[in-house]
């Protein structure tokens, strides 16, 4: 797999993360007035979806870092040739 499959791929992942997240919301989980996510009465644990997305992101980083160098994440990219 290259790396631009692996981004779309790990996109995908973190889109469908995301919707987890979303679930989260309409399962039970409140934010409380002090900014606290609070799932005591969802039956989804919220720490699976937080993770997955940390961990899809840091690959991500990982990923551009190996490819490209540390000064690669802030270069501009290359037009798209066809």
């Amino acid at each position: 797999m290259n790396s631009n499959a692996f981004h779309n791929a790990a996109n995908i992942a973190s889109l469908v993360l995301a919707a987890g997240t979303a679930a989260l919301l309409v399962s039970g989980c409140i934010q409380t007035p002090t900014g606290v996510f609070d799932c005591s009465g969802s039956w989804i644990n919220p720490t699976y979806t937080t993770a997955g997305i940390a961990v899809l992101q840091g690959l991500k980083l990982l990923v551009n870092v190996v490819r490209d160098g540390l000064a690669g994440l802030i270069k501009p990219q290359p037009p798209v040739q066809k």
